[in-house]
């Protein structure tokens, strides 16, 4: 059996009092955030475990994450819906409290012993998961890996889906092809699918200059313009733009539309998500080819995952990834000669 490792050995190895170590936890605030950060990643490298109380099961799950991912992101929405959903069937009470990520402690459902489990869904910081994996609730991450951190997690194939995006207009005969990410390079999201992307180019032994790549973001639907106006404004500019989500792909449609292209003739676009957008986007815009994630089976499966962690909390961590499809519509075809 592991030796058990104590609050004082946590301070032993930061340099630190133990008075210290415990406000990181009890009194957040107190302590400055870098010095927290620290602490927390030791607890977690030397396995240190805040002693829980043990409670009967309640049959009541939390449902958290950032703000603006959750009550004004389309993606996470269409996740939450179907968590609702499943946990109804099961007989199962939700609990939703979303959080800042610029918040020094936990939303207050964590304190109040009332979650027998919690679904964090989307970006949050590993300092946020850090201290919700300390507070004994079992976890699991919809949506989002976190990096250096193990935990169970639900996610589509974000790099099979931009592959076959990818291998789709190299079929099609592009060669030219540009990508606008969703996010930096070492985001585990971003990085998971531009790796599909660079595999499919690799695979037809495409060479891309570096100026194809432009970073995005996924909140910021501008970025898709912005990019456009990189990529166009170039010498050599792509036939095809491969975008890591629909509205970033939508945006960049606007864009090349406002500077005269015609599309798909002059340049083929691509998009993630498969989303439902509000009919008076859609009702503009030719159909988007795009990769079709099934976010009622990512919601289920997360809430089934969920379950299984609670009943199991020794279990090993994995991540469960979802497969998705390529949907061509009108936004790709083949390139001009």
């Amino acid at each position: 059996m592991s030796k058990k490792i104590r609050l004082k050995e946590v301070a032993k190895k930061m340099g630190c009092s133990v008075a210290t170590v415990s406000q990181a936890f009890h009194n957040p605030k107190r302590v400055n955030r870098k010095t927290r950060e620290s602490i927390l990643r030791t607890c977690e490298e030397m396995g240190y475990k805040r002693k829980h109380f043990t409670q009967k099961l309640r049959k009541v799950i939390g449902i958290t994450g950032i703000s603006h991912e959750l009550i004004l992101g389309e993606y996470y929405n269409a996740v939450t819906m179907s968590i609702l959903s499943a946990a109804k069937e099961e007989g199962v009470n939700v609990v939703m409290e979303c959080f800042d990520d610029q918040e020094e402690t936990l939303p207050s459902m964590f304190s109040k012993r009332l979650l027998d489990g919690v679904l964090v869904l989307g970006k949050i910081s590993p300092e946020h998961v850090l201290l919700i994996k300390q507070s004994g609730v079992p976890m699991v991450l919809c949506g989002h890996p976190i990096p250096g951190v193990e935990l169970h997690t639900v996610l589509s194939d974000g790099r099979g889906g931009i592959y076959a995006a990818t291998k789709h207009l190299i079929g099609l005969g592009h060669k030219k092809i540009a990508y606008i990410t969703g996010g930096p390079l070492f985001d585990p999201v971003t990085s998971d699918r531009f790796d599909g992307y660079r595999y499919a180019l690799s695979e037809a032994k495409i060479e891309v200059p570096a100026e194809y790549i432009i970073i995005g973001d996924f909140c910021d639907w501008l970025t898709g313009a912005k990019a456009v106006d990189k990529l166009m404004g170039l010498k050599v500019s792509p036939t095809a733009i491969v975008c890591e989500s629909d509205a970033l792909a939508y945006n960049a449609y606007q864009a090349l539309k406002e500077k005269g292209f015609k599309i798909p003739k002059d340049v083929s676009i691509a998009g993630f998500d498969d989303l439902p957008f509000p009919p008076y986007i859609n009702a503009v815009k030719p159909k988007l080819t795009t990769i079709n994630v099934n976010l009622g089976e990512l919601g289920r499966t997360s809430v089934e995952v969920l379950w299984d962690v609670i009943a199991n909390p020794a279990k090993t961590a994995y991540r469960h990834t979802l497969p998705v499809e390529l949907k061509v519509g009108e936004t790709t075809t083949a390139v001009k000669k």
